[in-house]
């Protein structure tokens, strides 16, 4: 029941946010992910998170990253991570490179039949000479719920995610992505993820908001 609650919140939220932002532009994108996970004994571990990202429909790619972690498990659903993330970023004609070392603290439980996780990431964004930007630090969270039903060909699941972002500087809450969709486990250590995102970022006063197309897939050694 409780898990069914944050699920009717943030579908409400998700619904509502529109109402209070200008809709500076609405754009379509895709996203994809590439997840992997190889234990190192029975605490330690390597994770890679992995993203190539299109916008105007499938015609653009523009954004991706790469990236390697550390982890231990903690224990009572806790882990920690450290690692590096390179990212690639078109602007205009060019490609602007991003390091991005962060540390990551994460936590997974059951809350009634339901899967539910919470991620916290601290990164520290520096950006290649010659860029007008300025290096900082950035906060994310992202929560997931995984459904407990199971349904039609390969036993899907649906899930859904809320991630925000937080820049430690005048921009403060300036990303947030809310996705949703199904998984299904296609054999141990094997997942695939099919799903749409609502996809909200500001850039000086103006929200700009993006549908994507997101897979996913997710290789646990």
């Amino acid at each position: 029941m409780h898990a069914m609650k944050l699920l009717i919140i943030s579908l409400v939220v998700a619904v509502s946010i529109p109402a209070t932002i200008s809709l500076a532009e609405i754009d379509t994108g895709s996203a994809h992910n590439l997840i992997l996970k190889y234990p190192l004994g029975d605490k330690w571990y390597l994770s890679s998170r992995n993203l190539l990202t299109t916008r105007d429909g499938f015609d653009d790619f523009f954004f991706a990253y790469l990236d390697l972690n550390l982890g231990y498990k903690l224990g009572k659903g806790w882990e920690a991570e450290g690692g590096y993330r390179h990212a690639w970023f078109e602007i205009g004609e060019d490609w602007r490179d991003e390091y991005r070392p962060s540390a990551i603290l994460s936590y997974r439980t059951k809350l009634g039949d339901w899967s539910f996780s919470n991620r916290h990431r601290l990164e520290y964004r520096m950006f290649e000479s010659g860029s007008l930007a300025s290096d900082r630090f950035r906060y994310r969270n992202e929560t997931r719920l995984i459904a407990p039903w199971e349904f039609g060909l390969r036993d899907a699941r649906f899930f859904v995610e809320e991630e925000f972002f937080y820049e430690f500087t005048d921009a403060g809450f300036n990303f947030n992505w809310f996705t949703y969709g199904l998984r299904w486990k296609l054999r141990d250590g094997v997942i695939l993820k099919l799903g749409h995102r609502w996809q909200a970022f500001k850039f000086g006063d103006e929200w700009n908001h993006r549908h994507q197309l997101v897979t996913g897939l997710l290789l646990f050694f």
